[in-house]
């Protein structure tokens, strides 16, 4: 009987749980019943469309209190919340809002109608004297969760008043409460006009700081690598100041930030990269090394496409002579034309950039080998690596080739010369030998005349060269009057007719020897060594 009692309870207990089920699966279909019918209706339950700024501030509810503000009474009034409202506010928009909701205005226009321009994205350009901190009340400071800001003074013209900036953040390299001069732009809400000098007044979520270097001059705001996290894990803190990095290496001239780096930046050693990375931060430097992985990185990000046209990236990782086996992580914006891609490679490279943080990576599919999942990496952003093209094999075996050839033809050439050079030696000593006086005696003691030779003169032809010399002293000086007295009576046709008997010997004159009088040479030489060595 017990059993049978239990059998019913455990019956009504199952059907009250089918109950249960089918009264949720029906309240779950009443729901989408009545969706599809909002829907049907034309309801719209999607959040607004916000087209200005000035509907971003209305959504927050500051737009009515801004609006209702007198340029004439000072600004900030002691108390008053409104700018503490802005700079909460100011936190709400993106990025991408003040990009797209940006107006190309100038201090003036906004000086003849503020009104107009109350709550619009402006940017302006121009130098910081001033930055000093503000203070919140602690009350104040807990609620908008703000502690401090900074209000800033931006010349932009000279002889213009500063506009005065209202800032969540300043770089950490800049002096507070002194003597400050710093190339800044800034992106932010107008709120008014200052009612003594008539300037404009501006919140912003920070001063973007372009100093005199490369990065300066390459619009990058250096104050980002203040907020670089610490850790090497990629964080939301890291993602401005990667993406502006890799915008200005773009924006970099082809050889660029090659010629900017410094002497102690080419080849530089990578060991501080490794070891001292807070104190890299933003330095040039260009490496060289080997290429084992060139991957392409594609860039989702809306914001970032549209900011800074960035849709991809190529991720590098470079292995130096010193980096012992640890990779170097590169981000470029391009490869060069023909770079293979992959994680298995093997190219020679060398790139200029500029170091971002030491992060950690999972290894490629190169460095699988080693042990442990992830390691700690120096991360740098260039424009485009030079790739050291290694010529083709048939090309390295046409250049061995003409290597050894030309070795070769070197060495025979070496030996000819030296083998002549010894001959004509031997044979100077042997004349000088021969010819040679006695210590004690004269040269008429050596006997030339007995022993002839080409430059030697018998008795009877030295008489002859002696009668011939005589006949010619007397005979010159008259064969010279009678010259000169035929050219004296000479005729124009008697001219005419010598020069044309010279101009018919030329060709006679100018056609070549037929030898070059070596042969002839080379006949008295072994005629003189034959009567000198009968055997």
């Amino acid at each position: 009987m017990c059993w049978m009692t239990s059998a019913v309870r455990l019956h009504a207990a199952n059907e009250r749980r089918l109950q249960y089920r089918l009264a949720w699966w029906l309240a779950f279909c009443g729901l989408l019943l009545c969706c599809g019918a909002a829907r049907g209706a034309g309801i719209d339950d999607s959040p607004p469309t916000l087209a200005s700024s000035r509907d971003m501030l209305k959504l927050l509810g500051v737009l009515d209190r801004l609006d209702s503000i007198s340029d004439d009474a000072d600004f900030p009034p002691q108390g008053d919340e409104l700018l503490w409202r802005m700079l909460y506010a100011v936190r709400r928009f993106s990025l991408l809002d003040l990009h797209r909701w940006k107006q190309d205005v100038s201090p003036e226009k906004v000086e003849r109608d503020p009104g107009q321009m109350r709550g619009a994205v402006v940017a302006w350009r121009g130098s910081v004297t001033r930055v000093t901190v503000e203070e919140l009340p602690a009350e104040a400071a807990e609620r908008f969760d703000l502690p401090r800001y900074y209000r800033c003074e931006l010349a932009i013209a000279e002889g213009s008043p500063p506009v005065v900036v209202y800032s969540l953040a300043v770089p950490r390299a800049w002096h507070i409460d002194g003597p400050l001069h710093a190339r800044a732009e800034v992106r932010g809400l107008l709120v008014r006009l200052t009612a003594s000098e008539r300037s404009p007044v501006v919140v912003a979520r920070r001063l973007a700081w372009y100093p005199e270097t490369v990065l300066g001059d390459l619009d990058m705001d250096v104050g980002l690598f203040d907020e670089l996290s610490p850790r090497p894990e990629w964080t939301d803190d890291d993602r401005e100041c990667f993406y502006q990095l890799l915008a200005a290496a773009g924006r970099a001239g082809a050889r660029q930030l090659a010629r900017a780096v410094p002497k102690n930046g080419r080849n530089a050693p990578v060991t501080p990269l490794f070891n001292r990375p807070d104190q890299q931060r933003g330095r040039l430097v260009e490496l060289t090394g080997t290429a084992r992985q060139a991957v392409r990185v594609r860039v989702d990000d809306a914001d970032i496409v549209a900011r800074f046209g960035i849709d991809h990236y190529y991720e590098m990782e470079i292995f130096t002579d010193d980096s012992q086996g640890n990779p170097l992580t590169f981000c470029v914006r391009e490869l060069p034309k023909g770079f293979p891609e992959g994680g298995k490679i093997t190219e020679p490279v060398r790139v200029a950039g500029f170091f971002f943080k030491k992060w950690g990576y999972r290894q490629s599919e190169a460095a699988q080998g080693m042990p442990g999942g992830k390691q700690l990496a120096p991360l740098l952003i260039g424009r485009k690596p030079v790739w050291l093209e290694t010529p083709p094999a048939d090309q390295r075996f046409a250049n061995g080739v003409f290597l050894v050839l030309f070795v070769v033809l070197t060495i025979v050439l070496w030996l000819v010369v030296l083998r002549l050079s010894r001959s004509d030696s031997k044979f100077h000593k042997q004349v000088a030998q021969r010819f040679t006086p006695p210590p004690t005696g004269s040269l008429n003691e050596i006997g030339l005349e007995d022993h002839g030779g080409p430059f030697m003169l018998s008795p009877h032809q030295s008489a002859a060269t002696k009668e011939w010399v005589r006949v010619w002293k007397s005979a010159g000086p008259r064969l010279a009057e009678i010259e000169r007295r035929e050219l004296r009576e000479m005729t124009e046709a008697d001219r005419r007719r010598a020069i044309h008997a010279v101009l018919t010997l030329l060709p006679v004159w100018t056609d070549a020897p037929a030898t070059s009088g070596l042969v002839e040479q080379q006949k008295w030489f072994r005629k003189f060594m034959s009567r000198n060595h009968p055997s």
